[in-house]
């Protein structure tokens, strides 16, 4: 029997939940930054004749970008790190999901391949790390110049 490659459910449910699951806190990060945002801009650029479109798209947009590099991140971060909800969804036999973190856990526990699951787990953390070290560098620069 000739084996499918290629996108399948089980990856659309976990994609589903994950969004389910994360939506609430990137709304409570955008939230508290368009809360930040003061009345007072909104009435100024409304006064100088901004649409909200224009509002949005040229002054409160570009103020929350700090918090867009951060969910990014973050979130990035979190789906590299997926294992549980992977596990609790679809199971240790369910490979076809393809996610590192399985894939980890059964080199390592099943396969009983600690050095592989080991140095999978090491090419796990890099790839969080080149999410996150340019972050904390240029965020490290902001702060200096100030």
């Amino acid at each position: 029997m000739e084996e499918i490659h290629g996108f399948n459910l089980a990856a659309l449910g976990i994609i589903m939940a994950t969004i389910w699951q994360y939506s609430g806190y990137t709304m409570a990060l955008y939230l508290a930054g368009f809360t930040g945002i003061s009345q007072d801009m909104r009435d100024a650029a409304m006064l100088d004749g901004a649409s909200s479109i224009r509002y949005y798209r040229h002054i409160a947009l570009p103020m929350v970008k700090p918090i867009t590099i951060s969910a990014v991140i973050i979130l990035s971060h979190i789906s590299l790190k997926m294992f549980d909800l992977i596990f609790a969804m679809t199971g240790p036999d369910n490979a076809e999901t393809g996610h590192p973190a399985l894939t980890m856990y059964l080199t390592t526990f099943r396969a009983n391949e600690f050095a592989r699951g080991a140095a999978i787990a090491i090419v796990l953390f890099l790839i969080a790390a080149t999410f996150i070290i340019p972050y904390l560098i240029n965020n490290y620069r902001q702060k200096g110049s100030r």
